[in-house]
């Protein structure tokens, strides 16, 4: 499998952890829950995919 498809499902694996790590506490309704989810999850998912982007644009520099 190509290494840009495997960092990508990387990226997937890590942001729908880490949105279920921020919401496992809530007390809140379902829907209010997968909302936040979401919110969570593309927060983290354009992060990380900022910081891969500024990894890249470093590397390639010279």
């Amino acid at each position: 499998m190509p290494e840009p498809i495997i960092i990508l499902f990387a990226v997937l694996a890590v942001s729908a952890l880490g949105a279920t790590g921020l919401c496992h506490g809530k007390t809140e309704e379902r829907p209010v829950w997968i909302m936040m989810f979401v919110g969570y999850f593309w927060l983290l998912a354009f992060i990380q995919l900022f910081i891969l982007a500024a990894v890249y644009y470093f590397q390639h520099l010279k």
